[in-house]
């Protein structure tokens, strides 16, 4: 009598062990989501949900049949998007890709966080410990929102089920009031906007690349062959803010390999760049930055100036700076393509962990706007301090 309930209770406890569960995690780096103004006149922002994860954390194999996103204003949902069962097959292809990139730049996946203890699945199937990524899902909107809610449809034979998780937005830029970091007037070839690189890596969203244009409206002179060429090389790079330098590297050689050659098709010289690129990731993030400076300004951020001039760096770890002094000069080392400035604000030191800030710029002006705003990629700067 004993032994059969014995094995009764145990029968029991093996079912209930084997009992399968429905269990998904949405998994992201962000605590957060930050906004760029796209139109700061019509009050238009915008936001880049850089990428996430969807992730079955239960013992069954479960179906991702849509992932849905919701823009809140005081938890009213505003704005809609849906991404039906064809969107998560596409999402679930791209498995190689995500995993290649992963291997190459892992901080976009905040450096193996967000993907830990998981295999990417390649269908809509996810198996226990599966994840499906998806990338890039831009937003824009017009007038208030606070939320983002990312809501995950799954099903386990014939129990459906959803999980939701909800991050704050914020349209709030840096708390350091900065100046721009170049003196006079100076061309941001790159910022926040959606058509140029930087908004689309995580590590620099909000980052500026600053340039200097010649009268004849190109950045050199010449043939553009020798650093010299450059209109911005060897520029002063000035402290945006008061802080006191944590980082300061200054001895790396300018990459002039990375310099387009006379005649070389764009075709070819993309393929060169992307194999120095490559060459400089796997050396780490201090390679890719070249000579830098970080200045910690006290307030939880640090701005970051990054491929400067060989030998020009004129600040130390621990100094104390002031607003406007110089602490190098405009370079191309690192991972350049041709002389300039790369500058950002970040809530940490190491650019390549920390979440950028859209910066607080308060010495600028657009000549050829006829009102302050934001300033966006494409854009000539005139500084007025």
């Amino acid at each position: 009598m004993g032994r059969n309930l014995f094995a009764t209770v145990f029968a029991a406890s093996l079912a209930i062990a084997a009992a399968p569960t429905h269990a998904v995690e949405i998994r992201l780096c962000e605590h957060e989501m930050r906004t760029a103004p796209l139109s700061d006149e019509r009050g238009v922002q915008s936001m880049l949900l850089q990428r996430f994860a969807v992730v079955n954390t239960g013992n069954s194999p479960v179906t991702l049949t849509g992932v849905s996103f919701n823009l809140l204003d005081k938890q009213e949902r505003r704005d809609s998007r849906w991404l039906a069962a064809a969107d998560v097959a596409r999402a679930a292809k791209q498995a190689p890709q995500v995993t290649m990139l992963a291997q190459i730049f892992p901080a976009q996946f905040c450096n193996g966080k967000m993907l830990a203890g998981t295999k990417l699945a390649t269908t809509d199937t996810l198996a226990p410990g599966e994840a499906v990524v998806f990338m890039y899902q831009p937003f824009v909107w017009k007038g208030a929102r606070d939320g983002l809610e990312i809501i995950a449809e799954t099903r386990l034979g014939a129990l459906a089920k959803t999980d939701r998780i909800v991050l704050p937005i914020t349209t709030a830029t840096s708390k350091t009031q900065a100046l721009f970091p170049v003196a006079g007037r100076s061309f941001a070839a790159v910022g926040a906007s959606f058509h140029t690189p930087h908004r689309w890596a995580s590590i620099e969203e909000f980052a500026y690349d600053i340039l200097m244009m010649t009268g004849n409206t190109t950045t050199y002179s010449g043939t553009g062959t020798k650093l010299a060429d450059y209109a911005v090389f060897g520029k002063p790079v000035r402290a945006v803010a008061d802080g006191k330098v944590v980082a300061a590297v200054g001895n790396g050689a300018d990459n002039v390999a990375m310099l387009k050659r006379p005649g070389e098709t764009d075709e070819a010289y993309m393929v060169r760049l992307q194999q120095g690129q490559m060459a400089l990731l796997a050396k780490g993030m201090a390679a890719v930055l070249g000579n830098h400076v970080v200045i910690d300004h006290g307030n939880g951020e640090f701005s970051i100036y990054a491929h400067l001039k060989q030998g020009s760096v004129a600040v130390a770890p621990g100094a104390m700076v002031k607003a406007g002094e110089s602490i190098g000069a405009v370079g191309s080392s690192g991972n350049s393509t041709e002389p300039h400035l790369h500058f950002q604000i970040c809530d940490g030191p190491d650019i390549g962990s920390c979440q950028p800030i859209p910066i607080s710029f308060i010495d600028y002006r657009l000549p050829f706007e006829l009102a302050p705003r934001t300033i966006q990629s494409g854009d000539i700067v005139e500084t007025v301090k």
